[in-house]
């Protein structure tokens, strides 16, 4: 409802019109020489606009000259209206041609695109799941690689703290010093017991009575 009371109220966004106009530019794009002017004028471009153009160029070399429109689309949004046209070229496949209009009815953006069918869209459609799928699995597999490390990571831990907090090795006693007997004192010990003796021996007393005397000598 939008589309058509937009273009009712706006002459400019004549749906006829304008499909006429996106036709004559398509065939205008198929003649102009994108090659040269990127050669000629790279310097004035911006990067977008230069990668734009070269693209384009290998279109053309691809595809060759425009055969004829075999799809064309209308619609309007806001204060803008866009034609689609599908076209068959002289060497090869399709192109897609989108031209969007401003509310003057003149040319403010349009693009080129190869033309994908629905099996090559839904073809490329399953390779990106399968690639995406693909992906996430080899994150799930490293990261589970990773969490499994930390097992090992942990079993270390309390291996070394067991082995810092092993008591060091108690040294063995030193031998007991053993000390020398003092044999002087016994030596002199012996000689006055002898002398002792031999004393007694020589004053017996005449009832029997022996009396010994030992005097020790410091």
């Amino acid at each position: 409802m939008m589309g058509c009371s937009l273009t009712k109220e706006n002459e400019n966004l004549d749906k006829s019109k304008l499909t006429k106009t996106a036709e004559e530019f398509a065939a205008q794009w198929f003649e102009y020489d994108f090659k040269s002017t990127v050669e000629q004028y790279a310097d004035q471009m911006g990067d977008e606009q230069a990668d734009s153009y070269k693209e384009y160029a290998k279109m053309q070399k691809k595809h060759g000259a425009m055969k004829k429109v075999v799809d064309k689309s209308y619609s309007t949004a806001s204060d803008t209206a866009t034609v689609t046209l599908t076209l068959t070229t002289e060497k090869a496949g399709k192109l897609v041609f989108t031209v969007i209009y401003s509310e003057t009815g003149e040319i403010s953006d349009w693009k080129v695109e190869e033309y994908q069918s629905i099996g090559k869209t839904m073809g490329r459609a399953g390779l990106n799941t399968i690639m995406s799928m693909a992906i996430v699995f080899a994150v799930l597999i490293f990261i589970s690689f990773i969490i499994s490390c930390f097992k090992f990571i942990g079993n270390a831990q309390p291996k070394e703290a067991a082995k810092a907090e092993a008591p060091a090795a108690v040294p063995a006693p030193a031998p007991a010093v053993v000390e020398e007997e003092n044999l002087a004192d016994d030596l002199e010990l012996v000689a006055v017991i002898t002398a002792a003796i031999a004393a007694a021996s020589e004053n017996e007393c005449t009832d029997g009575l022996i009396v010994r005397s030992i005097v020790r000598r410091s």
